[in-house]
């Protein structure tokens, strides 16, 4: 098993993944009040507010599936730490923004400032999703590292409700 920093290390990323998927399902786990955003800044009717709900979720996983191959290509010729610095300060800042487009106001502008931090979410997410099961398996012992992996994994099935 792991010894010292190695494990606080690994408690770190388990924590930054589990606050990272409470972030992936903060959208589809309150429709209403994303809907209530939306019909607030757009002026939707509520038969159109779903759309708009899904097009954030979807800027999401399209950046996520655009930033995933850059970053794993980038992690073969770049420090993996470096990488994993800059995904995680793109998504901080994409999280700072998403809760600032709130406090804009009920305008077009604070929607689609929430869809461009979504967008960049996913970026910034790809990042830590790419880089971290490789830099878990290079320090972990080899008779832990599935263990470790699967620790890290963890946070997958939760969903804030």
């Amino acid at each position: 098993m792991l010894e010292g920093r190695p494990k606080a290390v690994l408690a770190f990323l388990c924590a930054i993944n589990l606050v990272n998927f409470m972030d992936r399902g903060v959208i589809p786990g309150a429709p209403i009040q994303f809907g209530s955003f939306v019909a607030c800044t757009l002026s939707t009717p509520a038969s159109q507010q779903s759309i708009y709900v899904g097009l954030t979720v979807s800027a999401f996983i399209v950046c996520y599936a655009i930033a995933s191959p850059i970053f794993g290509q980038l992690v073969q010729t770049q420090s993996a730490f470096r990488l994993l610095g800059i995904g995680l300060s793109i998504w901080v800042f994409a999280l700072f923004v998403s809760g600032l487009a709130y406090y804009v106001g009920d305008t077009p502008f604070a929607y689609f400032l929430f869809l461009f931090a979504r967008a960049l979410s996913g970026a910034g997410e790809a990042a830590f999703q790419c880089i971290v099961p490789p830099y878990v398996e290079s320090f972990a012992p080899a008779r832990s590292r599935a263990f470790c992996l699967a620790l890290f994994y963890t946070a997958i099935p939760v969903r804030p409700q």
